[in-house]
């Protein structure tokens, strides 16, 4: 029997698969999310898979040798505010932080125009209410030593208060358990006495690092996410081993790894963000097959428009993330988002006399008026139908008929106030979307002290590869690759697929340089060990273990690290090996903020160090063919069509190839439309495409 490795990735619009079998042969599908219960999409898209094979669902999932999924569940449950009930444990004096929040709290990740509005904007609505929040006496100091010992009599009687009041969860953060955790320990096993079915977490254990209200806004979210996580991962986990399953089942993290059930639902809060993550595992992993090293990686899916770099063969990290407003402290690949993606709604703003675009989405339902599902307001995805990017026939492959007509008069009612027919206002829309994301882009790279034309971009999404060319093209980028062809509409169900399991250890150890090696190895070496044990203890095999090494780096009274790497943890950090670490730190800092700016006379710090654990999975097999003729075979060519082109401000017949029909070393001039079942790539004039040995369309601008 053929094993497949089944990677499957849900959005807000549409439920992506990609089975790729032992001879590297690709299947895709796309359907349509279900909200109500986005395990029903999930089987829906690996059945629709299966079907594309000839196999039956049970035939697909007995012959899976690896099942990955990346999931917005956590991600939904925290921005809708629909998690569990949960009350909070926090030092005495101290439980308000989760709600006086940061200075910035009130504008924290809204649009930069919010910032302007301040004095107006309001706090978000509280995760948790002040009436779910106990406090008790206890005192553990910097150095971890017990100033107060845990009244235990005041954290029964609060965990008692709290399960009176019908939590669900219990989320425990006290001021430097990260030092040492004992206070916070005894508080969860007291907690599971009471009530065993609590979900408890412990900030120690989620987020063992300095910040106070980080930490506590991860803990809390934790327990918030987790019963609703648990149950979805579950319902998952049954229903695939009911249908024949016996393989690994693994969940996509926001640190870029893949981790088991069991582990997801002790710290759900990594599945947060991990949707688009994705994208960029494997963008760095096709990238590494191309020969790219500096990769940026856009996804523009129905809702949102995603950013996350590869650079010098590594993707950016960060150590923040941001929902709802609310900031947490997790290890996460670095991703941008904006509301700008298909199904972003364009409207004419009569305050400023101007046309905007987002950030309100019409999502999958009623979704774009093109759709006919009901909706009114005109897209992004409505603009491309009217200028001729998309073929209203040949939608998702013919199988779905869009209505151009309907799509026309709402974008004509929107443009009459400005003066504007309904291909100047189509033109409008495309334009202000590519322009946002451009910009998205910039803060991405140059706020880093990175060079987008230093770079390539693969273009991913169901909408990425239609307005790819236009936003690259505003950076100066040279090169624009679709990654693996129609591949790229469900490219992050193909990261999730190409993605290790990975644990990241993090050990807070403030010290000042000149640094303590001893030291620093002595903690390496127990992160070492932890990360073997966890590692073994889900099946991997020693020869499939990797390590990597780095700390956090910082100027005395500054409070912003930069991640610095670090040697194997097998060598003793001797005095060279030390100051070679200062001199990275002083590299990096330069390279971000400019030369000259890094002043090693104000002392270094040394802040965090991390471990990432990484346990190898079999990968999808990507097969290179021989390329042939330049010239396209007559069976890749589709009736030509009018499509209006703004660098030309005008419509022409426009050349029309089926992507499917295209072979290695086909070359396309624009201006052209290639469409898959899939996806649509726009060649705009003075550009071409050509598809190289890997099935990649690659623009050159």
């Amino acid at each position: 029997m053929a094993s497949f490795i089944c990677g499957i990735d849900i959005g807000g619009t549409f439920t992506d698969c990609v089975v790729i079998d032992e001879a590297g042969l690709v299947t895709i599908e796309k359907s349509p999310s279900t909200p109500h219960d986005f395990s029903v999409g999930f089987f829906n898209a690996l059945r629709q898979a299966a079907e594309g094979r000839g196999m039956t669902l049970e035939e697909l999932l007995a012959g899976t040798v690896t099942l990955a999924h990346g999931t917005t569940v956590a991600t939904n449950t925290a921005v809708e505010l629909k998690g569990a009930s949960v009350g909070l444990i926090a030092t005495a004096g101290h439980g308000d932080a989760i709600i006086i929040m940061r200075s910035l709290g009130r504008v924290a990740g809204l649009p930069a125009g919010d910032l302007l509005k301040y004095s107006a904007a309001a706090k978000p609505k509280p995760i948790i209410p002040r009436s779910l929040i106990e406090e008790v006496h206890e005192r553990v100091d910097y150095k971890g030593e017990v100033v107060v010992e845990l009244d235990e009599e005041g954290a029964e009687r609060a965990i008692r208060g709290l399960v009176e009041k019908g939590v669900e969860g219990i989320a425990i953060a006290l001021l430097w358990s990260f030092r040492n955790p004992s206070h916070e320990q005894r508080i969860k096993e007291i907690a599971e006495q009471i009530a065993p079915d609590l979900f408890v977490t412990c900030s120690s254990d989620v987020a063992p690092k300095l910040g106070e209200y980080e930490r506590t806004v991860a803990t809390v979210l934790n327990s918030y996410v987790g019963p609703v996580s648990s149950r979805y991962v579950d319902r998952i986990d049954t229903t695939a081993r009911a249908g024949g399953l016996d393989a690994p089942f693994l969940l996509m993290q926001c640190n870029g790894g893949l981790a088991p059930p069991s582990e997801t639902k002790k710290s759900p809060v990594l599945l947060l963000q991990s949707g688009p993550v994705a994208g960029v595992v494997g963008s760095r992993y096709l990238g590494e097959v191309m020969g790219y090293r500096n990769i940026i990686c856009t996804d523009v899916g129905g809702t949102t428009f995603d950013v996350g770099l590869v650079h010098d063969g590594v993707p950016s990290t960060s150590h923040t993330s941001l929902v709802g407003q609310y900031e947490y402290s997790v290890p996460m690949i670095d991703v941008k988002s904006i509301g700008a993606g298909g199904g972003s709604i364009a409207w004419y703003d009569e305050t400023r006399n101007v046309l905007r675009v987002g950030p309100q989405s019409a999502g999958a339902v009623p979704g774009p008026v093109c759709y006919g599902g009901g909706g009114t307001s005109p897209t992004v995805t409505d603009a491309d139908v009217v200028l001729g990017y998309l073929d209203a026939e040949f939608f998702h492959g013919g199988r779905k008929r869009l209505d151009r007509g309907a799509a026309e008069d709402a974008i004509r009612k929107i443009g009459e106030p400005l003066g504007l027919d309904v291909m100047q206002t189509a033109a409008g829309i495309t334009r202000i979307a590519e322009i946002g994301m451009a910009d998205l882009i910039r803060k991405t790279t140059i706020e880093k002290g990175l060079d987008p034309r230093d770079f390539v971009v693969f273009a991913f999404g169901g909408a990425g590869p239609t307005h790819a060319a236009g936003y690259s093209k505003e950076l100066g980028v040279r090169e624009v690759v679709v990654p693996l062809g129609a591949v790229g509409s469900v490219w992050c169900a193909l990261g999730v697929a190409s993605s290790d399991i990975l644990h990241v250890y993090e050990r807070e150890e403030i010290m000042a340089a000149p640094f303590d090696g001893p030291r620093i190895d002595a903690i390496r070496a127990d992160l070492r060990e932890r990360a073997l044990r966890q590692l073994r203890g889900e099946g991997v095999r020693d020869e499939h273990i990797s390590l990597t090494w780095s700390v956090d780096l910082r100027h005395r009274l500054q409070v912003h690290e930069l991640e610095v790497p670090l040697t194997d943890s097998d060598v003793p950090l001797d005095e060279a090996a030390l100051e070679q670490l200062i001199d990275d730190f002083e590299a990096a800092y330069e390279a971000l903020y400019g030369a000259g700016t890094a002043y090693r006379a104000a002392g270094v710090e040394l802040v965090t160090l991390r471990c990432r654990a990484v346990g190898t999975t079999q990968k999808p097999k990507l097969v290179r063919q021989e390329e042939g003729s330049p010239t396209p075979g007559s069976d890749a060519r589709a009736p030509r069509r009018e499509v209006y082109w703004p660098e030309l401000e005008r419509a022409e017949q426009t050349d029309i190839y089926r992507g499917d029909a295209l072979v290695p070393g086909n070359v396309v001039p624009g201006p052209a439309i290639i469409e898959t079942s899939v996806t649509t790539v726009v060649v705009h004039p003075q550009q071409s495409a050509k598809v190289d040995g890997y099935g990649n369309i690659v623009i050159s601008l």
